[in-house]
């Protein structure tokens, strides 16, 4: 009778471990972002990563004032750089963000505070900013400067200045005006961002957020 109850319980834990779903989430862990690790990489491997060198990363962080520390709203905080690296380590990949968990030494429910409350931050700091720059960036002269450069590509017309990039992230299935945000093309539901790319790399008019139907 001992040995039978011994083998139901092996059966048992044996199904149990078997029912359990496994967590393929990664560990944490990684290099903390601080500006002498930055300072510690070549220009190449930090351009890979954030896609600037570590000194425009560091005066970059000044320049657009973001507080020292940088603290979310459930109280993560963050250096100022590591923050602005975080933000820009996500937007250069289309990669899960446990990616950056497992290089940079943040949990992913961190890494996704700040990189969302940064980015707001900026937005509601330097929006004005971000409106078309008819003085600089779209003068005239600098159109000018862009079609020429777009037409000596091997554009078949001149009159071509930017060319619109278009990113479609997939989200979950809304409660309320869920055919607002379905897709028929991708068919599932999203959020659509929009910008016009600029010859020398610049975005411009950035729209986003925008529903999903094309």
């Amino acid at each position: 009778m001992p040995a039978l109850c011994g083998v139901l319980t092996s059966i048992v834990a044996a199904q149990a471990v078997i029912r359990t779903p496994l967590t393929p989430h990664p560990d944490q862990g990684g290099e903390r972002i601080t500006p002498r690790w930055l300072q510690s990489l070549t220009d190449e491997d930090c351009l890979w990563c954030f896609r600037m060198t570590a000194d425009e990363l560091i005066c970059l962080a000044n320049v657009l004032e973001i507080p020292e520390p940088f603290q979310t709203a459930s109280r993560y905080q963050f250096s100022a750089v590591e923050a602005l690296c975080l933000l820009c380590a996500q937007f250069w990949t289309a990669a899960d963000q446990f990616d950056l968990t497992m290089k940079y030494d943040r949990c992913q429910s961190s890494v996704s505070e700040v990189v969302n409350e940064l980015a707001i931050f900026l937005d509601n700091s330097w929006n004005h900013l971000l409106d078309f720059d008819f003085n600089f960036l779209l003068s005239p002269e600098n159109l000018a400067c862009y079609t020429a450069a777009i037409h000596s590509a091997g554009a078949p017309v001149p009159t071509i200045w930017s060319f619109i990039d278009c990113t479609l992230k997939q989200m979950c299935h809304p409660t309320r005006y869920q055919h607002q945000a379905y897709n028929g093309h991708k068919k599932y539901h999203t959020l659509k961002f929009q910008a016009l790319a600029l010859p020398n790399g610049l975005i411009r008019a950035l729209i986003w957020a925008a529903r999903g139907p094309p």
